[in-house]
């Protein structure tokens, strides 16, 4: 009864029933054919199965946002309870922002808190009338941002510590700081109706007031900061941007950041991007690269504006390609500033960790111009939407930002397809710290044969920053996270604004030594390549606009990136090269600051110093370690998971075994990794799957464990 019921459900004739009962073989075959709808775990079909993740990933998203809200306000009451002038005023004032409801005393316009410096604290003379919102505005006189104020005497400083006496005296005095007034005041509600009686001002006027007086001391603080005298090959050069022959409108929106006179690499480059030729830039970080592209890509904007007829989708005219996504919000967002005051320039980003549709919604109904992607993103919207093609077909300018990053082997490929659908009649400039020679070969690929060459460095000179102090420490592998901790401590002491980047060979070390950090008790952030973008992008703002934090970081930040006021850069393990070596140590000495950047190297890794040789590093004595501190670190070593530990030893593991000095030789490399799984706490060293130890050579190699 079943066979005939199965049966007369798959044919729609009765009548073959009988006959076809007398084959049974026939029968196993049709049972073979069906299947049913394909369910997921709890039965669920294939849409409730998203819609139940979907759902989930928003929850995830919201505890997230809720834990750093949390601890985002922890933060800030610690800093109002550790704040000096607070101490004077004694504990009733912080404990304010213990009671329910103290979140309200901040809102977005307030930023990052940061401790002042002291040279704001010892002259309260140049800080309007402190209230309440001159705590809530520790940002606006951050310890990255000095002001200009006369020399500092022995007799001024005396007068000074008089006038902070009376200042403080007057904030005991002052009725704004009473609880009551505290408890009733909220920044983020309505402004309440005023109160009868002069005494008993509109607060919020006040508040308002101090930070619009804040602000512009920032701005002329940042000011004074960048047209303080420049150094060596980062000097201004005496012609100015407006005597270029560029859009008015641009000229003034580079007055209002700031930008009056080039820099020798925007001398040098704008008067042959502005004429229309090819041009192969090589210049040092920090020397305004980022400048000398987008103003021509401006121009042949507004150029191709004036000629073209009214389209109903307008093409892209300018296409700026990147390596990483943090390099292209980065670049985003200058474009968009020095764009600002032309209308109908639209400036948009592509980049991976963003939903696709999405991006498809953006492009098609806001204006796009200039558009600022990623290789590979900017590939996938190529080849799954067909009207885009056709608007990269109107093509005027191709800038490559790090072009030796993109002309190596791992973005080859797709730029050879990118370049395959953009027009030839077009301009291209290429720009970046370092052009090896194999990169010079392929880059006829997207320049012209008669492309100018413009080499700010020259033959014989230093690729990286002269003002910037490079050492080198050959340390036992074994020791390599005692001694990052104990520069991280040396560098603190000497640094009361530091501002460090430590950089790590792979996302999954990052995250050990972000942990580990974190549980020592350092005010340490992470970013590495495993993390989503929203994240990313939020760390890497927070890291730009705050000072007194250490930033663990993969090489996603390693170009381009522009963080002011770094002191220190640390590179734990061997670098993949010489050009990448020099494009970390660019997050330091920008501008012609003054720098210090730290190579640590295991004894197996010495032999990089002979790729480094023509470059100023210092090769350092290894300090001695106390006891004490090394006792610290092994034991916060022992709280880091031990899926994070297994995880790091595996991308350990592949990061080396990729390097061929040393991936060469597989029985030295197994027992390296075995030093490094000890180094970071796994008694013995995780097994790896038979595939992948096959993929990597590493199979039957003593040492190396195979997961059964």
């Amino acid at each position: 009864m079943a066979s005939a019921f199965l049966l007369r459900s798959r044919f729609s004739s009765d009548h073959l029933l009988p006959s076809l009962l007398q084959f049974p073989q026939i029968l196993i075959r049709t049972r073979s054919m069906g299947s049913g709808p394909r369910t997921f775990p709890g039965g669920l079909t294939k849409w409730q199965h998203k819609r139940m993740q979907e759902k989930l990933a928003r929850q995830k998203a919201h505890r997230l946002l809720r834990t750093e809200k949390q601890l985002y306000l922890s933060r800030l009451r610690s800093e109002i309870r550790s704040h000096p002038i607070q101490s004077e005023l004694g504990s009733k004032f912080a404990d304010q922002f213990t009671q329910p409801g103290a979140e309200d005393l901040w809102n977005e316009d307030d930023g990052p808190v940061k401790d002042p410096p002291e040279k704001v604290l010892k002259n309260p003379a140049r800080i309007p009338q402190l209230s309440v919102g001159s705590f809530v505005q520790k940002r606006e006189y951050s310890a990255g941002r000095k002001w200009r104020g006369n020399s500092s005497s022995e007799e001024e400083s005396g007068m000074e510590s008089e006038s902070e006496s009376e200042s403080v005296r007057g904030l005991q005095r002052n009725p704004m700081f009473s609880s009551a007034a505290l408890r009733e005041y909220n920044v983020k509600k309505e402004k309440r109706p005023q109160r009868l009686g002069e005494e008993r001002r509109s607060r919020s006027s006040e508040i308002q007031q101090i930070r619009d007086e804040f602000r512009s001391r920032k701005e002329m603080g940042r000011m004074e900061e960048r047209w303080m005298e420049p150094k060596g090959e980062f000097d201004f050069t005496k012609k100015r941007f407006d005597e270029f022959g560029i859009s008015p409108l641009t000229v003034k929106a580079l007055s209002d950041s700031g930008y009056v006179h080039t820099t020798i690499v925007q001398e040098a480059s704008l008067s042959v991007g502005l004429e229309g030729q090819d041009v192969l830039v090589k210049a040092r970080a920090g020397t305004g690269k980022t400048i000398a592209f987008l103003i021509p890509a401006i121009e042949a904007v507004l150029k191709a504006k004036e000629s073209s007829t009214n389209l109903r989708v307008p093409p892209i005219t300018a296409l700026v390609l990147c390596p990483t996504r943090e390099l292209a919000i980065q670049l985003t967002a200058e474009a968009k500033v020095l764009s600002r005051y032309h209308e109908g320039i639209g400036v948009q980003s592509l980049v991976g960790g963003t939903r696709f549709k999405l991006d498809q919604k953006q492009l098609e109904s806001s204006p796009c111009q200039i558009l600022v992607a990623t290789p590979g993103r900017l590939l996938d919207h190529i080849e799954n939407k067909t009207g885009f093609s056709v608007r990269l077909m109107g093509l005027k300018m191709l800038v490559l930002d790090e072009a030796d990053h993109l002309l190596d082997l791992g973005f080859r490929k797709d730029l050879e397809k990118i370049v395959d659908c953009l027009p030839r009649q077009r301009q291209s400039m290429l720009f970046s710290a370092t052009i090896p020679k194999e990169v010079r070969r392929v880059s006829q690929l997207v320049l012209r044969r008669d492309h100018v060459f413009v080499d700010t460095v020259g033959l014989g000179g230093v690729e990286t920053p002269t003002q910037v102090l490079q050492t080198c420490l050959v340390v036992p592998h074994e020791m390599h996270f005692h001694m990052l901790y104990r520069l991280l401590l040396e560098h603190i002491m000497e640094e009361p604004d530091y501002k460090v980047v430590v950089f790590c060979t792979t996302a999954m070390v990052t995250e050990f030594t972000f942990v580990m950090l974190r549980d020592l008790k350092m005010n340490v952030r992470e970013i590495h390549s495993r993390k989503p973008q929203l994240y990313r992008t939020r760390i890497s703002d927070e890291f730009r606009e705050s000072s007194r934090l250490i930033l663990v970081t993969s090489d996603v930040t390693a170009r381009g990136i522009n963080y002011p006021d770094v002191t220190l850069v640390i590179q734990i393990g061997m670098p993949t090269d010489r050009e990448q070596y020099i494009h970390r140590l660019g997050r330091t000495g920008r501008l012609s600051k003054s720098g210090k950047g730290i190579l640590l190297l295991a004894p197996f890794e010495e032999y990089f110093l002979n790729n480094i040789k023509d470059l100023p590093v210092e090769k350092a004595q290894v300090p001695d370690f106390d006891s004490d501190m090394k006792h610290k670190v092994e034991e916060s070593i022992k709280k880091v998971d031990n899926s994070i530990k297994e995880a790091a030893y595996h991308a350990w593991l592949g990061y080396y075994n990729s390097i061929a000095d040393i991936g060469r030789n597989k029985t030295t490399l197994a027992d390296l990794a075995n030093q490094f799984s000890q180094s970071i706490g796994l008694e013995k060293p995780p097994s790896l799957f038979r595939k992948t130890a096959l993929k990597m050579g590493l199979k039957d190699i003593p040492g190396i464990r195979i997961r059964k």
